[in-house]
């Protein structure tokens, strides 16, 4: 499994330390639709995406999904602000297609980051990763046309482009549903 081989080779973990991070992650399934996390809720997990794709999204005034992340296989799920400082959350989180996930309780990573230190390192990474996700998307949305986004997209998440409804990416790209409709047909 890749994922083990990384955190081997990155952080220097031993096989007794890798053998207990495994055995705090359990198997869970959701099916398509399925809430990982609802507003209002405080997380009390998160998840590697083994099969499967999630989106996290806010709800305008009106009701209207402002998509915010999508989480392919491969990916960490996690709302940071409610998981670490356990607060409500202010963001939905739901299954785009039937998913396979590996999950970790708030609890069981406490227990991971004093029984394995290096866990500490391994999520502080993550969280810097993320940051300079969000910070990157942030100067697109300030530096790029809608067009450009468009195709940075598309060229950066083929894999959303097949499991999303459409509208779902043009809030995500900040556009609206006829904007991307005519971006699509220009291509």
């Amino acid at each position: 499994m890749e994922i083990k081989e990384n955190m081997i080779e990155s952080y220097g973990l031993s096989e007794q330390e890798l053998a207990f991070t495994t055995s705090s992650f359990r198997p869970e399934s959701l099916a398509r639709k399925q809430f990982f996390l609802k507003v209002g809720q405080t997380s009390d997990k998160i998840a590697y995406v083994l099969k499967g794709m999630l989106r996290s999204y806010l709800l305008d005034e009106d009701e209207n999904q402002i998509t915010t992340q999508f989480f392919p296989a491969g990916t960490l799920v996690i709302s940071f602000e409610s998981f670490n400082e356990q607060v409500p959350s202010k963001e939905y989180i739901i299954a785009e297609d039937d998913c396979e996930l590996l999950v970790i309780t708030y609890e069981q990573q406490m227990n991971l980051y004093q029984e394995v230190p290096k866990w500490q390192e391994i999520c502080k990474d993550m969280a810097s990763r993320n940051s300079h996700e969000q910070l990157e998307r942030a100067v697109e949305f300030q530096t790029m046309t809608a067009t450009e986004r468009y195709q940075k997209f598309c060229d950066d998440h083929p894999e959303v482009l097949q499991t999303v409804a459409l509208r779902h990416i043009a809030s995500y790209l900040g556009i609206d549903n006829a904007t991307l409709s005519r971006i699509r047909r220009k291509k």
